[in-house]
């Protein structure tokens, strides 16, 4: 669990609470002015579904608007991602999410520009009649049609407090915006737990929520670059090095483990970091020594590519934990 997670926080970012006071303060003064309708909201001429989160990373968004987009799909209808595209390198048209996304779904439309009213209107020019706003619950100036938040079930708001004292990018009262919860890690309760947390969020709510929990677990492993896939429990018993650059590079190792391997190297950078020739080069020399295999994610292999180097990729699918929701409710 890292300090983020961790509900004692670290003592430094405990001592900057004031400055997440003024943080969440000026969030929710943001909000109030769009809610009251003095600053201006703009609608598409499709549906719009946001998936987003009231804290900084780490809640399995794209798993999660990867799922709705091939329901979308299914449905027979033409699903568009909007995204801001933070980290995107220069000149690329998609950052690591992004070219994660187009991977998985080769015909999915995507525009990623800071403007996502501008990029929405593109993207229905391009022919999409769905559109999912990638962590979009905070971007107000874009009407949507729902508003679907994902939270982690253990710790759903980190140590409670809003950045930089905490990782909340605002209040935990937002929640009362939310028009569906969608609990991520939600296996690592019981059902008594579970139960306490969902009517703990419906209480900051103010509603009674529809709340789905669900996992993201790990379904397949594919070789780079000779895109060779089996299934993820083919990990068990191998010697692995992991290369990371996400949000949480704990929640990573831990998945491993748990598919039975051997970690027995790691190299964690910060989200959204892009990979330097010596890092590479450290990393799979690392793995050499070790006799092992280097290990990332699905989100790392995209800044990967201009690399001249093996490894394997762990790909996460979106799985409830009961029935799964009706695509109705998705699908307006």
């Amino acid at each position: 669990m890292s300090e983020a997670e961790h509900p004692g926080g670290n003592p430094l970012r405990q001592a900057l609470w004031p400055l997440g006071l003024l943080y969440g303060s000026v969030a929710a003064l943001r909000n109030t002015l769009f809610s009251m309708g003095w600053k201006q909201v703009h609608k598409l001429s499709v549906p719009v579904i946001s998936i987003g989160n009231l804290t900084v990373g780490g809640t399995g968004k794209t798993p999660t608007v990867a799922w709705l987009c091939e329901l979308a799909k299914q449905a027979g209808k033409t699903p568009g991602v909007l995204a801001r595209g933070y980290g995107r390198a220069e000149g690329a048209e998609l950052n690591d999410e992004g070219t994660l996304l187009q991977r998985r779904l080769p015909w999915l439309l995507q525009e990623q520009d800071p403007d996502r009213v501008a990029a929405g209107k593109r993207l229905v020019d391009k022919g999409a009649d769905f559109i999912v706003l990638d962590d979009g619950f905070q971007h107000r100036r874009l009407h949507r049609d729902l508003d679907v938040v994902c939270l982690d079930a253990r710790l759903p708001f980190a140590n409670n407090q809003c950045l930089p004292a905490g990782d909340l990018r605002e209040f935990r009262g937002g929640l009362r915006r939310a028009d569906m919860l969608l609990l991520t890690r939600a296996g690592q309760l019981d059902r008594d737990q579970l139960k306490m947390r969902i009517d703990g969020l419906r209480r900051i709510a103010g509603k009674n929520l529809p709340v789905h929990a669900c996992e993201h677990q790990p379904t397949d492993l594919v070789q780079r670059p000779a895109d060779i896939v089996t299934g993820a429990d083919s990990l068990s018993g191998r010697r692995v090095v992991l290369l990371s650059a996400i949000a949480r590079p704990k929640a990573f190792r831990a998945t491993v483990a748990r598919l039975g391997a051997e970690i027995v190297g790691e190299l964690a950078h910060r989200d959204h970091h892009r990979f330097t020739t010596n890092e590479v080069n450290a990393a799979k020399k690392l793995a050499d020594e070790k006799d092992a295999i280097l290990v990332t994610t699905e989100k790392d292999d995209a800044r990967l590519d201009a690399f001249d180097i093996e490894r394997h990729v762990l790909r996460i699918n979106m799985q409830f934990l009961d029935a799964p929701p009706p695509p109705a409710e998705f699908l307006l």
